[in-house]
Order: structure tokens, then C-alpha cells, then sequence
């Protein structure tokens, strides 16, 4: 871009855990600022703290959510194809608003909405401009208005609609100068503070609304901003003067003393908005599941070699992989737990990232204790799934920290609760990684009798009884909550019925096994099938079912992906099942 001006205007963590996060993202940040030390860039203008849906953040994190939702990436790809910062585009957004209004930056992926609106089947992204004037836009959010009012959970097709709803609102809202705000009410302003400080009642003055000294300073940020942009051809910024004047860095930090003087008690700590920006940028989950990836490769070859010297040299390295993984898997947790004040479970993001970690954890556990490498092996597949659908899927998990709806706001309930029942997926995904690796040996020619199926076999029997116990114990504590959160323990709602589902199934799998109905194959088939019913309550009642009390998890998008995961998991039992009997006819014949 040209450097032309446009004169456009806890309660959950302790002391010592504060002070290991602060340190060890200090480090981590060091190491990965290394390649960024050279420019400066636009990078101090992305810890700018600002509010944004019931709460403050960085000006960073509201860039990459926005470019998120409306170009459905993080980083933008101009025509030249070269990556550019979504803090750099979303504000160019309010300086050359007439530039981006005619660039294909709406992302628009439904066929159907495309149909409605009469737009190219084969094309992906449409400017502003077009959306804007076409009059088919005004008809489908009437048609979304009127299928809100009948209450019912929206179809994919008014998820869309929805959608595109919130990315012309949000991409008018940056564009035109109040979806950024950047100024605390003034302490004492009771027609801003109301009777909740720290909500939306307590509403921060947006960039349109500055005036005064606010004004000019945060016009000095905007002149230090043009200045720090490279020359880019593809995005013109539009022309201005060239003068000179504080860098971005001294602006920002004149700006933010100015806002903090509003009123301090709103204002955050430099260091809170630091350690959101390091998170959003180091993404740990992403390192922490390429190391699973790499610790379960050398994991498998291990195991491929047996007990010999060198398979013993691959063990304990996949030993040292997962152990690395497992503490940046802990890290990820430590930073959202820092910024949230809460356990990080609160979402479908959160609650995958959790219960990954819970499997490793677990496999770690009884890898320990019994030393079968599968084991660990089968806990690292699973992390790396997990971490990959919550990595590769931002639209349907979303990643951005939320303040807790009303009914959630007690981290002893959100522990107790939540963490225990969750934890009671991940020794369920164990077994269903174990049983799935198992059945994979049936399919080779292994005996069911042998003896490295009898230990599969029996690891898996001791995860389902360790995931009985927790989800027994969590589906009570949830009846606990509810009382004192509804005035009622138990009152059949989907979550709460599909909580018992799983539980009975589960249930019912090891009576089967303990009385001697369900033998070693069964048991394998037996977890894999369980499974299913842990999927629904997880994920079914919230993104396929959306009815309940528990509104506050409900979400969209998926059902395909996850559907077809299930079904594609029974097309492999009732192979490796056709298989075995296939085989067992031609012995007794």
C-alpha cells in the first residue's frame, strides 16, 4: 500500500499460574517474533484494546474474527496473491470504503442462498456493492425475519441467510466507523454505566463518536497507520498527505493513555491484552497437533519394530513427542483460562480441545502403567483428530472467546459439571480409538483370543469403566446445577435425555460384557457403536436438534461431515464383521 494519509475518522486462576502463562508467553512470543523484527509494521495498533460483543479484546482479535466472518479466512489473498494481515485490511476497510465496496471479499458458500439472490453458482465471494444492490438481498432477510418469528431452529438454508446478514452488517459497521470501539465511558457517566459495568449497557464510544483530543490522537494513530503500509498496487489507499509524525507504536500509546484516563476501572491491563494477542497469533492448538501427528508416526514405527534396540529408541522418542505436545496442548488451555477466568469448556471449540487433551491424558495414563504402545498411539490419533476438525473448521467452531451466558457464570458448577462429564468423552474416544485399532488386527487375521488382542480388548473394558463412572457422576452433578439454576433436577430435556442415552448404552455394554454375553470382538464393536450415542449428545443435541434449555451451546454447520464420520465408521464394523464370519465359515467347513 502506499504511506498517503486519508483524513478519515480472576477469580479462576492464582498468582502463580499468572505469572508462569506471563513468562512462558513471553518466551514463546520472543521466538516467534524473531522473523518480524526488522518491520514494525501495523503490528503495535493490534493491541489496541477495543470492546466487541460484551466484551473488550484486541483490536487484532476483532480484525481476524471480522475478516474471518466476512472473507471466511484470517489473512487476506489480494489478486497478486500475497497474504496480507486481517488488522491491515479491516481498516483499510474505513479509510477506502469505496475501494472495498466494489472487492469480491463477501464470502458467499450455500447454493441455494446463491440461487435466491440469482448469483453464479460456480463463484465464491461478492463485493459489498453488489449485494448491497441487489434486490433480492432486502427479500431473503425479510424471509429470515419471518421464519425468526415462528421460533422454530434455523435450516441451513436461513443459516446462510443469517450469516450473510451478519457480514454485510459488520463489514457496514467497520466500514462507516462504529463497529470499532475504542474509548470507555467516562467514570461516573450513569446514562452509559447503567446498573452493569461491564456490559453492553457500559457501552465504549465508537471512531465516529470520537471528538476532541480523542479525535486527534486516534487521527495520529491513522497517519502512522497509512505510513507503516508497504507499497501495495492492489490496494490503493487513497490520496493524502505524506507527513511525518509519531510513530505507530508512540500514537497508539498516546491514544490508549488518553482512553485509559476516561476511566481506568474499564480500561484493561496492557498485559491481558498481550497474552489475548499472542494466543491468537502463536495458535498452539495448530503446533499441538503436528506434534501429535509426528509423536504417532514414530509411535506406529515403534510398534511396527517391536522390542528390539531401535524400536526402543523410536518408543521413548514418541514418549518425548507426546509429552511436548501435551504441555503446548497445556499451555493453549493455561492462556484461554488466563483470559476467561473460567474452565475453558464453555463452547463446542473449547469442549473438542478439552476432551482431546482428557484422551492424551488418559492414554499417557495407562501407557505408564501397562507399557502396550498402542495405547499411547491410539490417544495421539485421537488428539490429532480433535485438534484438526477444531482447527480446520472455524465457521462450525468457533474459536473466539465469548462472555458466559448468565446460567454459566459459577466456575464451581462449569468445573464440577462440565469438566467431569466432558472427561467422561474423552476415556469414551479412547476406547473408541483402542477398540477401532483392534479391529483393524480382526480384519488382518488376528485371532480375537490372541494375546495383543485380549490386552486391547481389556484396556479397552478398563477406559469404558473409568468413562461410566464420570459420565454417571457428571450427569448427576448436571441435576445439581439444574435444581439450583431451574428449580428442577431432572426434566427430560435433550441434553439431559441423551446424557442418559449414552449412559444406559454404555452401561448395558459392560453388564453385557461382565455376565459373559458380550465376548472380545462384540466389546470392540460394542465401544465403536456406543460412541455414536456420545456423538449425539455432544454434538446432536446442540448443532442437529437445537431445542432445549441448554440453548447457550446450541451452534450450525457440520451435520454432513459428522454424519458421514459415523457412517463411514459402521461401513467398517460391518466389513471387518463380514470379514471375520467369512473367515470363521471356511475354518468350521
Amino acid at each position: 500500500m502506499s504511506s498517503q494519509y486519508v483524513s478519515t475518522t480472576s477469580g479462576f486462576t492464582h498468582r502463580g499460574l499468572r505469572r508462569v502463562l506471563i513468562a512462558a508467553t513471553m518466551i514463546f512470543s520472543l521466538f516467534h517474533s524473531v522473523g518480524h523484527a526488522k518491520a514494525e509494521g501495523s503490528d503495535p495498533l493490534r493491541y489496541l484494546p477495543v470492546q466487541d460483543a460484551g466484551r473488550v479484546k484486541p483490536l487484532d482479535t476483532l480484525a481476524r474474527e471480522t475478516l474471518q466472518l466476512v472473507y471466511g479466512y484470517e489473512t487476506y489473498k489480494t489478486p497478486k496473491g500475497e497474504r496480507r494481515p486481517a488488522i491491515e485490511i479491516v481498516m483499510t476497510w474505513m479509510l477506502i470504503p469505496r475501494y472495498w465496496d466494489t472487492q469480491k471479499i463477501v464470502q458467499i458458500t450455500h447454493k441455494g442462498l446463491k440461487d435466491s439472490l440469482d448469483l453464479p453458482a460456480e463463484e465464491k465471494y461478492f463485493s459489498p456493492e453488489e449485494l448491497f444492490a441487489n434486490p433480492r438481498t432486502s427479500l431473503v432477510f425479510q424471509e429470515l425475519n419471518s421464519f425468526r418469528a415462528t421460533k422454530q431452529k434455523l435450516s441451513p438454508y436461513f443459516q446462510a441467510v443469517q450469516r450473510l446478514e451478519n457480514q454485510l452488517g459488520m463489514y457496514q459497521a467497520i466500514k462507516n466507523g462504529y463497529g470499532i470501539r475504542v474509548v470507555p465511558p467516562r467514570a461516573g457517566d450513569d446514562s452509559r454505566l447503567a446498573d452493569d459495568p461491564h456490559g453492553e449497557s457500559a457501552r465504549w464510544l465508537s471512531v465516529s463518536e470520537l471528538q476532541g483530543e480523542l479525535q486527534d490522537k486516534f487521527g495520529e494513530i491513522i497517519k502512522a497507520f497509512v505510513r507503516s503500509l508497504p507499497a501495495d498496487e492492489d490496494i490503493p489507499v487513497a490520496p493524502g498527505d505524506n507527513e511525518s509524525g509519531p510513530s505507530l507504536s508512540e500514537a497508539v500509546e498516546n491514544f490508549k493513555a488518553s482512553a485509559r484516563a476516561e476511566n481506568p476501572a474499564l480500561y484493561p491491563a496492557d498485559r491481558v491484552i498481550a497474552v489475548e494477542v499472542h494466543e491468537r497469533s502463536f495458535h498452539p492448538f495448530m503446533y499441538t497437533w503436528i506434534l501429535y501427528l509426528l509423536s504417532g508416526v514414530v509411535l506406529a514405527y515403534a510398534w511396527h519394530l517391536g522390542t528390539s534396540k531401535i524400536g526402543l529408541g523410536f518408543y521413548r522418542a514418541g514418549w518425548v513427542l507426546t509429552v511436548l505436545a501435551f504441555l503446548l496442548h497445556t499451555y493453549g488451555f493455561g492462556l484461554r483460562i488466563y483470559l476467561t477466568g473460567r474452565p475453558p469448556v464453555s463452547n463446542m471449540y473449547e469442549s473438542v480441545v478439552w476432551v482431546s487433551w482428557g484422551t492424551v491424558l488418559f492414554a499417557a495414563i495407562f501407557e505408564a502403567l501397562y507399557r502396550r504402545r498402542f495405547i499411547l498411539l491410539a490417544g495421539t490419533a485421537v488428539g490429532v483428530l480433535c485438534l484438526i476438525v477444531a482447527d480446520m473448521a472455524p465457521t462450525i467452531l468457533d474459536r473466539s472467546i465469548q462472555p458466559l451466558e448468565p446460567v454459566l457464570r459459577s466456575n464451581l458448577w462449569l468445573t464440577v459439571h462440565v469438566l467431569t462429564i466432558t472427561l467422561s468423552y474423552s476415556a469414551f474416544f479412547l476406547a473408541w480409538g483402542l477398540s477401532n485399532i483392534g479391529l483393524g488386527f480382526i480384519l488382518v487375521g488376528e485371532r480375537p483370543t490372541s494375546d495383543r488382542m485380549r490386552a486391547i480388548v481389556q484396556t479397552v473394558y478398563r477406559t469404558l469403566q473409568i468413562g461410566v463412572v464420570l459420565l454417571a457422576a457428571g450427569t448427576i452433578l448436571g441435576g445439581i446445577w439444574a435444581d439450583y439454576s431451574w428449580g428442577r433436577f431432572w426434566g427430560w430435556d435433550p441434553k439431559e435425555t441423551w446424557a442418559f442415552i449414552a449412559l444406559m448404552g454404555y452401561i448395558a455394554l459392560l453388564h453385557g460384557r461382565l455376565i459373559g454375553w458380550v465376548k472380545n470382538t462384540g466389546l470392540l464393536v460394542g465401544s465403536v457403536v456406543a460412541f455414536s450415542l456420545v456423538i449425539m449428545a455432544w454434538y446432536g443435541v446442540n448443532y442437529v436438534l437445537g431445542a432445549g434449555l441448554h440453548s447457550y451451546g446450541f451452534g450450525a454447520g457440520g451435520v454432513q461431515y459428522v454424519a458421514g464420520f459415523v457412517i463411514l465408521n459402521f461401513i467398517y464394523l460391518a466389513y471387518v464383521l463380514y470379514v471375520q464370519h467369512v473367515r470363521a465359515k471356511k475354518l468350521a467347513g
